[in-house]
């Protein structure tokens, strides 16, 4: 079974993986920026035109095929696997700097992932566990994240980006509020599991 987890930067998503990885005592799969070999060429925070957006999806789709053969091989040994962000990520961070930029490539965007999951060309997620957590906290998280711009945690970026889940390409997904403690949101992330035939 595969397990997603999503939100915007700041919000837990790697130390909830991570923990979850442990926890269950599956493999863990890193995000995009720690599987690609050369993260420069995932994209700049702010994209000028849609070609730029898509060719940033292209970019991110071609690290996919590399995460998808890591998800592969836990699941042969594990049974199970823990995905830090997912296909859905590369939708939902185009969706959101596309409408703060005024430009729209949603429609080509979806049609791409789409196709490359029909193909078997990238991973979908049995259950997402979404992050979300409030702009305080995500402000406060940042004081410790001084590297990660401050454009993917901001309210406005947010808000688009969490609305790419309204029309997710995981199977289901599942909100998770991110205010509460580290420990809570490890048990709402097991029941949610557990709850879905995929624990232990």
């Amino acid at each position: 079974m595969i397990v997603a987890v999503e939100g915007v930067s700041n919000s837990g998503k790697t130390t909830l993986a991570t923990s979850l990885g442990q926890r269950l005592a599956t493999e863990t799969v890193g995000c995009y920026q720690h599987v690609a070999k050369d993260p420069a060429l995932l994209g700049r925070p702010l994209a000028r035109s849609e070609d730029e957006l898509l060719q940033a999806l292209h970019v991110h789709l071609a690290v996919e095929e590399e995460r998808l053969r890591l998800a592969a091989e836990a699941v042969h040994r594990t049974g199970m696997v823990i995905m830090d962000r997912s296909v859905d990520t590369t939708l939902a961070h185009l969706r959101a700097v596309g409408r703060l930029q005024g430009l729209d490539a949603e429609a080509p965007a979806r049609s791409l992932v789409k196709a490359r999951c029909s193909a078997g060309a990238a991973v979908v997620p049995d259950l997402t566990l979404l992050l979300i957590a409030s702009p305080e906290q995500l402000t406060r998280r940042a004081q410790s994240r001084p590297e990660v711009p401050s454009l993917y945690y901001a309210e406005d970026f947010a808000t688009h980006f969490y609305g790419h889940f309204a029309e997710p390409v995981a199977k289901r997904v599942v909100r998770v509020d991110a205010d509460l403690s580290p420990d809570d949101v490890m048990l709402r992330a097991l029941e949610e599991i557990n709850q879905h035939g995929m624990g232990g």
